[in-house]
Formats: C-alpha cells, sequence, structure tokens
C-alpha cells in the first residue's frame, strides 16, 4: 500500500529561508527519495492514472493490461495462466497517487519561492544559482513523472501551469515547431484547440526563429502582435512574456506568458522598480530558468517529444511484452551537461566536467535517466570514479541506471573524452543510436548482456586513456593529419567498436552456430558468424534515418574508422587469439627495444596504421575478458554468469541429439568455473603479459589478473588437498 502523507518528507523545508544554499542543497539530496514503487505499471513502467487489480493480484493501468489480455492469458509480471481475466478498479491506489503528487509538487512550488525569495532578498535582483536550478528541475521531473504516461500536451499543460503560478500570469500558451510544415503549432493555450501560425509570425515566431526571449509590455503597439486570437475569443492581451523552449541542442519551440498579475515569485508590493502589472527582467530571466529546465524535463522522455520534432523510432519488444504491443517504453538515456567539453582530456579531474548527470551549478539537459534524485545523485560519483579508475562494478551501474549502464557510461564517456565537440557528433542520433544498440543486447543472455558490453567499453576506455594506447596506436588512423585529432578518431573507434563488439548476441558460440546451421553463420559462410553479425548489424543502424550521428566526418576519417571498428570487433572471436598475440609478439620482438613514447616509459609506439590497428585489437581482445581484472568478488559473478550461458547452450546442444556436447558447456561436467585456473596459464596470462610488456602504463590491468591467477591457484590447492 502506498505511505500515508503523514510518511512522506516535508517538502516545503527542503530548502530554508536561512540564505544556506549548499546546505539548503544537500537537504534536499537527503530528503528527496524515490516514488512508491506501487505507483508505477509493471508493464509500461510508467506512473498510473487509472490503476486496476487483476486476479493475479497486482495493479495496472487499464489501458495496457487491456491490450495485454487482448494477446496473453497469462500475468505479466509472474508469467503464470490466468485462471480468470478479470479487472477491478483501484480506486484507493489512484486517490493516493493524485494526493501524493499534489502534496510532492506543492513542496516544490515552496522550495523554488523560498530559494527565489532569498536570493531576491540577498541581491535585489533575479540570479540563477545551483539550488534554485536543481529545485526547479525537480519540480520539472515531478510534472513530467506524474503525466510521462499520457500525450505531449498534458505535459506541457501540467508545467505551464507551474510556470503561470510561479511567474504570475493570466495565461500560459506554448508553441512547438513543425519543422516539415514550417509553422508553429500550439494545443496548450486558452483557446482549447489547436492554433497554427507561420514559424517567423507574430512575438511567438519571432522568438522561435530568433532565439531571443522577449518581453513585450503593451502587445497592441507592438507591430508584431497578432490580434487575430483576441478579435476570435474575446480575450484582452496586454503584455506578453516569450521565451524559447530549447532540447537536443536546438530550439523547439517558444512558452508565452499573456497578461501579468500579482502572485508571482518575483512580485513585491513594495518595490519601486516594478510598475503594477508589468513583467519585469527578472520575470523573464526566471521564466527562462523555467523554459529551459522544462524542455529538458521533455526531452528526458524520449517518447514524449512530438513526432513532428524528430524521426520515428521503432523500439524492440520489451521483454515483458508477449507481441509487439503499441505499448510505449520508457526512456532511460543519461543527461549531458550543455556545458561544451573541450577537445582534450586528462586522466582525472582537469578535462571536461559537469558532463552527463547535471552537478551543481551544471543544467539537466535532454538525455537524463527518468530517475529518482537519489539515484541520480548515485551515479554521480560512480561515473566519475569510472573515468579515473581501471575497475567499475557496471552490475551496480545497471541497477543504478534503470538497467540502461550501456548507455549510460557510452554517452558519458564520448562527452568526457571530447569527441562530440571534436568531431561535431550528432547529439540526438548518438543518443538513438546508443539506446537501439544496448536494446539489441538479449537481456535473457546471463553473460552476454548489456552489463557486459558497459564493462568492455569501460576497460577499452582504461586502456586508451590511461595504458596509453590511444596515443601509441594513433598511427592507425593515418588517414588523418593532425596528430591530437588523429588520437581521438582511435578513441571514437575504439568506444564505439566496444560498445556494439556483442550487438545481437544470441548466447551461444561460434561453433554452435556452425554445426546447427544458423543463418548467420550461412550468411557468413561460417566465419566467426557471431562477430561478423555483431559489427554488420551496428552499421546498418547506424545507416538507418535518424541514427547516422558520424555525419560530420570527412569521408576519409569515417572509411578509416569504420574500418577500425571492423577489425577491432572481429578481432574479438577467441578462435583469432593465437594469431593475434603471434603477430603482436612478432612485432615487437622485431623492433628489440621499444620505441618510448612520450611519456618515457618505454611503451611500444605503433609507426605504421597496421600496427596501430594490431594494438587496438590487442585493446579490445583484452578489454572482452576484462572481468579477469576485477575484484575476486566482482570477477566470481561474472564467471559464474559465464558458466550459466555456457550450461544453457550444452542443453541445447542435448536437445538437439549432438552426441558430444561443448567443452565445459555440459552441465553434469565440471564447468568454466572449475577449469578457471587452467584457463588463466594457457590463456589469459600470455595474454595480458604481452599486454603488460608492450604498455606499460596497463600495469594495473595486469596486476589485478595476476592476483586473480593466484587466487584460482590457491583455491586449487585447496580442493586438492581436500581430495
Amino acid at each position: 500500500a502506498p505511505p500515508s502523507l503523514e510518511a512522506l518528507p516535508q517538502w516545503g523545508s527542503v530548502c530554508t529561508s536561512s540564505g544556506d544554499e549548499e546546505g539548503s542543497l544537500e537537504q534536499a539530496t537527503s530528503q528527496e527519495r524515490p516514488h512508491p514503487p506501487s505507483f508505477y505499471c509493471p508493464i509500461s513502467r510508467q506512473c498510473m492514472h487509472d490503476p486496476v487489480v487483476l486476479t493475479d493480484g497486482h495493479t495496472y493501468e487499464r489501458r495496457y493490461i487491456e491490450q495485454w489480455l487482448e494477446h496473453s492469458n497469462t500475468s505479466p509480471v509472474s508469467g503464470a495462466v490466468l485462471a480468470k481475466q478479470a479487472i477491478f478498479p483501484n480506486h484507493a491506489l489512484r486517490n493516493a497517487i493524485e494526493e501524493y503528487f499534489e502534496e510532492v509538487l506543492s513542496g516544490h512550488r515552496r522550495a523554488v519561492r523560498q530559494v527565489t525569495s532569498s536570493l531576491m532578498q540577498r541581491q535585489r535582483q533575479f540570479s540563477c544559482s545551483s539550488t534554485l536550478l536543481r529545485t526547479v528541475d525537480s519540480m520539472m521531473q515531478c510534472a513530467v513523472l506524474v503525466n510521462a504516461d499520457l500525450s505531449t500536451e498534458v505535459v506541457l499543460k501540467r508545467i505551464m501551469e507551474e510556470a503561470k503560478t510561479l511567474v504570475g500570469a493570466e495565461v500560459a500558451s506554448v508553441f512547438l515547431l513543425d519543422r516539415k510544415r514550417r509553422e508553429l503549432f500550439s494545443t496548450v493555450n486558452s483557446t482549447g484547440g489547436e492554433l497554427r501560425i507561420p514559424f517567423k509570425s507574430g512575438v511567438a515566431g519571432f522568438v522561435a526563429s530568433t532565439g531571443m526571449p522577449l518581453t513585450v509590455q503593451n502587445a497592441y503597439e507592438d507591430a508584431r502582435f497578432n490580434a487575430e486570437v483576441d478579435d476570435k475569443t474575446g480575450f484582452k492581451t496586454r503584455n506578453i512574456l516569450c521565451v524559447p523552449i530549447r532540447a537536443m541542442g536546438s530550439n523547439i519551440g517558444v512558452a508565452q506568458l499573456i497578461n501579468k498579475i500579482p502572485g508571482g515569485v518575483l512580485t513585491s508590493d513594495d518595490d519601486p522598480r516594478q510598475p503594477a502589472l508589468d513583467f519585469t527582467p527578472d520575470d523573464q530571466k526566471f521564466f527562462e530558468v523555467l523554459a529551459s529546465q522544462a524542455g529538458a524535463a521533455l526531452a528526458h522522455q524520449g517518447g514524449l517529444m512530438p513526432e513532428r520534432l524528430q524521426p520515428p523510432i521503432e523500439h524492440p519488444a520489451s521483454p515483458i511484452s508477449p507481441t509487439r504491443l503499441s505499448i510505449p517504453l520508457v526512456s532511460n538515456k543519461v543527461s549531458s551537461s550543455s556545458a561544451a567539453p573541450s577537445s582534450r582530456a586528462s586522466p582525472c579531474g582537469s578535462g571536461p566536467s559537469a558532463t552527463l548527470i547535471p552537478e551543481a551549478g551544471g543544467q539537466a539537459s535532454e538525455e537524463a535517466p527518468e530517475l529518482s534524485l537519489a539515484a541520480r545523485c548515485a551515479l554521480v560519483p560512480l561515473l566519475k570514479a569510472a573515468w579515473c579508475s581501471w575497475e567499475m562494478d557496471t552490475l551496480t551501474l545497471a541497477e543504478l541506471s534503470s538497467n540502461t549502464p550501456l548507455s549510460t557510461l557510452a554517452l558519458y564517456l564520448i562527452e568526457k573524452h571530447g569527441l562530440i565537440k571534436e568531431f561535431a557528433l550528432d547529439r540526438p542520433r548518438l543518443v538513438r543510436f546508443l539506446a537501439a544498440v544496448e536494446a539489441g543486447y538479449p537481456e535473457t543472455n546471463p553473460y552476454h548482456n548489456r552489463a557486459h558490453a558497459a564493462s568492455v567499453l569501460h576497460f577499452t576506455h582504461a586502456l586508451l586513456l590511461h595504458g596509453g594506447i590511444a596515443e601509441a596506436a594513433s598511427a592507425a588512423a593515418d588517414a588523418v593529419e593532425d596528430g591530437a585529432r588523429r588520437s581521438q578518431l582511435v578513441v571514437l573507434a575504439g568506444l564505439l567498436a566496444a560498445v556494439v563488439h556483442d550487438f545481437e548476441h544470441e548466447g551461444v558460440s561460434n561453433d554452435f552456430m556452425v554445426k546447427s546451421a544458423n543463418p548467420k553463420a550461412i550468411m557468413y559462410n561460417d566465419r566467426s558468424p557471431n562477430e561478423q553479425h555483431h559489427v554488420a548489424a551496428a552499421f546498418r543502424l547506424l545507416f538507418e534515418p535518424g541514427y547516422h550521428f558520424l555525419e560530420a566526418l570527412s569521408q576519409a576519417e569515417f572509411r578509416q574508422l569504420r574500418s577500425l571498428v571492423v577489425d577491432m570487433v572481429l578481432a574479438t572471436d577467441m578462435a583469432e587469439n593465437g594469431r593475434i598475440q603471434q603477430a603482436f609478439k612478432d612485432m615487437i620482438d622485431s623492433r628489440g627495444a621499444a620505441p618510448s613514447d612520450a611519456a618515457g616509459d618505454g611503451a611500444f609506439s605503433a609507426t605504421t596504421a597496421a600496427e596501430g590497428s594490431l594494438a587496438l585489437k590487442l585493446a579490445l581482445k583484452c578489454a572482452d575478458v576484462g572481468h579477469l581484472a576485477l575484484g575476486w568478488g566482482s570477477h566470481l559473478r561474472w564467471t559464474s554468469r559465464l558458466e550459466k550461458e555456457f550450461f544453457a547452450q550444452g542443453d541445447k546442444e542435448k536437445q538437439l541429439g549432438w552426441e558430444s556436447i561443448s567443452f565445459l558447456m555440459d552441465r553434469d561436467k565440471p564447468g568454466a568455473s572449475q577449469n578457471q585456473l587452467g584457463f588463466f596459464n594457457f590463456v589469459v596470462s600470455p595474454l595480458f603479459r604481452l599486454l603488460g610488456q608492450a604498455f606499460p602504463r596497463a600495469g594495473p590491468m595486469v596486476s589485478a589478473v595476476e592476483a586473480n591467477h593466484q587466487r584460482w591457484s590457491e583455491v586449487q590447492a585447496e580442493i586438492e588437498a581436500l581430495g
């Protein structure tokens, strides 16, 4: 049952009037907690508005469970067959949800008023602070969250009602850009219907086309004002405050307030600077903050953006649905700072700051996850540590990011490395591409899933940056003349290869695909069918409309990046281990003493594109088995997952009647967890010794592998002693 209102945190006390902003912010962080899970529909994972109880005892949003029952006679939660498919309204829960969110929103309003009042008292004019941004953002996120399962218009109306109350205005309206028709359209206005105007027409058109806010104190004396709506409705427009709404790096429309009234957060009856019933410069600045945060909050929910603003995205069916129901999936993309990153980054602290998670003083943006404040705050140190560290727990990242560890980490690293700015990457398309790739990692795979891909991505980042491989292998991008840009292209290729390296993995080996005549094996002539498919399918996705985020690259740069990604992914086939290791060893041996890099640590440095490519292949191969370099507990978790996936393949082989079950895949025989020592002795240690020999700065990863090797030796010794 949902908690009583008495048990909720005191939202009005989140920001005090003492003027201590940092203390208030810390208090807000500690007090705000996730909304009750019982408020969310198990199917849509959105807040419910018309909750009904199914005979399985669980509560669902009415329209989603009705769609479900049209296709299935099982429980969406347990999978059990339903004896009866009856639903009953849950009026108590519906009332509790409404009361709860009204109380939360009221608390946010009070907090905004208190923070703004404190700033005005100290400075006598409006100024934006980190506390105010956080407070307004929390209010906007809540307004989106409670209406996220409804239409864009409903969400916009709720947000604009908040803005109208806080600024003090009679009417609020929103005009969004219809790019195809070159018009502005509004369904959030005083008429109750849809209004359409030419793109550059009127006050709204001026703001939309210029991106500049505008205050008009006397509408009928301004040539840009169009009185047509007033003539039709009888409404009298006195003054107008209009500001742009930005999302995904561009203007998507404008927000308007019409006719100033008393009662706004910046209204002061005894302020001689403020003429009665006029919008002030402070009102304009404050409304810009509200509009900016509203645009970000809307863009957090990719499905909320109007179809006219971006290409439609067909998401893969959610694992919960038995068929492709018309259920919008929750968009859980990571946010990114509006601050442009520098093109270069140092390992810790001095590179691009404010990246994907809003920090104090930073502004939330369009890709932020639909998470509680507590979860978002927990992600900040995790991602910062990931940038600096050789180890990351991506299973925990999956839990904190609503199971979007890959897109969360990928966007963070791409932003932090300065790649979006360096290569003018199309951010909306990048976000869309990462989300689609992540959806292509089956959650049913115990091992080859999105958390594994995120782990490989993190180790690739660590090897490129901390291990010095990006600089050492920069010759691989010989089509780029500028040295710094060449290294950055290598980083982009490495991260992209890691992201897609197991895309659409079926949880079975190449050998299984070949023996079972899998269509992928037939298509790729039995040669690395898994890896061939991973990289081919990823590039097919990239070339689909709305996904090609690399279009700003020159033809030569794109061809080189594609070649590197293809070669790196194909090299992850375990059958290629011996050949690649021997080729790399021969290359080093032929050098004698390896040329030193700029750091003077004796590291290998490629002099040709072929040498650089070989170094990148070795790096991704090591990252692909990176769990061997995790702490002992994390390593054991991944080993258990791998064993489970192996046994699942063995079960399939038995079902197919194969006489011989693949090595390590017969659950009736010792599995991967009981053969780790041999794996380390003959495969892992030679690989990582070669890595450490060529790249001394990768020593922490090599040492971690050696430590786990030693632990397995001790385990084996204990087993033998007991036997």
